[in-house]
């Protein structure tokens, strides 16, 4: 839709052109290092599950009593879960 404003007011017109489809990436925006050591993959596993904790923490901190506020709690708790995980592996790969 295509908003047209005028003195009377604000007319919402149909667009008749769709857009074009967007063009495809042909370069991912990340990429993987496939001979990447198991323990430096733990690594990096572990240093996003912290981001994504800390996140979370100053979300739910900043929108504290808010609805849905329990579900990203929960979230919380899957990521520390989740890290746990990946350090107890990454120390048992270290011995």
């Amino acid at each position: 839709m295509i908003a047209l404003h005028t003195e009377l007011g604000v007319i919402l017109l149909k667009k008749l052109v769709p857009d074009p489809p967007a063009k495809a990436i042909s370069q991912p925006f990340y990429t993987i290092k496939q001979d990447m050591p198991s323990p430096e993959a733990l690594l990096y596993v572990i240093q996003l599950l912290r981001g994504i904790e800390d996140t979370l923490d100053e979300y739910i901190c900043g929108n504290a009593g808010e609805p849905g506020i329990g579900m990203l709690v929960n979230s919380v708790y899957n990521v520390q879960m989740g890290r746990s995980l990946a350090e107890l592996v990454l120390s048992r790969a270290e011995h």
